[in-house]
């Protein structure tokens, strides 16, 4: 699945595949923090802080405008489940006495086990599946990794496996089509499929001194099966999107002509407004409003905005390997939400609200302020389908912001409290910005 959540630890080849596989991982969430400019002496009640904590973060389930069918999740939780069987985890160190590979393979067998508690749990059927595909390729990890101690496994298994696939990739590829009726629809639908297509393909791209390398390995053999079966994954879990999407229209119009002019005009609209973006050559965000104002919570976010906006305006003109059409479409919509959060707060700083922090009641207002955003945007009638794609994320940004705070207690300077109270000043601005910009997207796409 391509909207993974947080919490699994990826190396670098594995972060870029599954951030870059549908492009969206950059679409929501805060990024590299900008650090706080000057000193500040301000204590404050670091007990009350981690009280903050203690409050029920927001949930917005995972969609997804396709009826997903419970036989098909079933299937990938049994191969997960047979994987997992087939290996006499949790190990003790009479199985494995090396103490680093074993606690690391103990760790994929946890991992595995709570992936499918979640899907259990899971409240939508996007949701299932997305927990059952990330329990059944790290349960292939595990697999794998124990599979190459025994001597059973080697790296030209693992070689042996790659041709399958590709040609499995090239099949669905060469028979997909941006077909839709509501082009809306079908953009969310397509930039899904696209994600799949792209992160198959960066799943597959092992090099082959990777696979020298890990001979006899059993730690990176494992990763490069769990690689494998990633891939093996998104080209079924596509092609399933597709059959099932097309499958239930009632006319199949093909949308590809329509994105394109929806994307030429999107990219001129977003050009056109990022030029109200602050120069990038301003070292100090207090300069982006037009009064005297210490660098507070809001400034901070302001500047966050702003960075992520221009950020955003450039992934819309991608011009990397793979598929992206549709994909540029919803990105677009959170530029555009970027760009609107960044002006709104703006005018809000210039109108006299600093959004600072003197106390710990402010940061809960502030947190307050983003799940009333959140509550709004997910009961907004405009651009419903866009802003499903990227509300849970906000939700999530939340509930990690509260994380920050859970373990605060005594005297806690408020320069740090303010770096951390930043990510519900910017949830909250892009909630209120999200409907409109997603209406917006859906408009162009509907009349280009």
């Amino acid at each position: 699945m391509t909207r993974s959540s947080r919490g699994r630890r990826l190396d670098r080849r594995r972060f870029l595949a599954a951030s870059s596989a549908t492009g969206l991982a950059l679409l929501a969430g805060c990024t590299d923090r900008i650090p706080i400019i000057g000193d500040s002496r301000q204590m404050l009640d670091g007990d009350a802080l981690s009280a903050i904590a203690d409050e029920e973060p927001p949930t917005v389930p995972e969609t997804f405008p396709v009826d997903i069918e419970a036989s098909f999740t079933e299937q990938h939780r049994t191969a997960a489940q047979s994987k997992l069987d087939s290996v006499p985890a949790p190990f003790d160190d009479t199985e494995i006495p090396n103490g680093v590979i074993r606690e690391r393979l103990n760790d994929d067998y946890d991992y595995a086990r709570e992936s499918l508690q979640q899907a259990d749990a899971a409240q939508t059927p996007y949701s299932r599946l997305e927990h059952t595909t990330r329990a059944r390729a790290t349960s292939r990890q595990l697999q794998a990794a124990w599979g190459a101690i025994e001597s059973d496994l080697t790296r030209s298994d693992l070689e042996a496996e790659v041709p399958q696939i590709e040609d499995d990739l090239d099949a669905f590829v060469s028979g997909w089509s941006y077909v839709g009726d509501d082009p809306v629809r079908a953009a969310v639908v397509h930039a899904e499929i696209e994600g799949e297509i792209r992160g198959s393909r960066r799943w597959l791209a092992i090099h082959p001194e990777e696979y020298a390398s890990a001979s006899g390995q059993s730690l990176e053999l494992g990763e490069m099966a769990s690689d494998l079966e990633y891939a093996r994954v998104s080209v079924a879990v596509a092609s399933y999107f597709f059959d099932r999407f097309r499958g239930d229209l009632g006319e199949q119009v093909d949308q590809e002509s329509r994105f394109e002019r929806a994307r030429r005009k999107l990219r001129e609209r977003l050009q056109q407004e990022a030029g109200s973006l602050p120069r990038e050559d301003i070292d100090d965000p207090t300069e982006f409003v037009d009064r005297d104002v210490d660098e507070t919570a809001g400034i901070r976010a302001l500047a966050e905005l702003a960075r992520d906006a221009r950020r955003r305006v450039d992934d819309t003109d991608g011009s990397d390997d793979g598929p992206r059409l549709a994909i540029e479409l919803l990105l677009a919509s959170r530029a555009l939400a970027h760009l609107e959060a960044y002006q709104s707060l703006r005018e809000r700083i210039e109108n006299g609200d600093d959004v600072a922090i003197d106390d710990a009641e402010d940061v809960t207002a502030l947190r307050s302020d983003a799940v009333a955003a959140i509550e709004g945007a997910r009961e907004a009638e405009q651009g419903q389908l866009l802003v499903r794609a990227t509300l849970p994320r906000f939700a999530n940004e939340i509930r990690w912001a509260d994380e920050r705070f859970a373990d605060l207690s005594g005297s806690v300077s408020a320069e740090s409290v303010t770096y951390d109270a930043v990510d519900y000043v910017v949830v909250a601005e892009l909630c209120r910005a999200l409907p409109s910009a997603s209406a917006d997207v859906a408009a162009v796409l509907r009349e280009s």
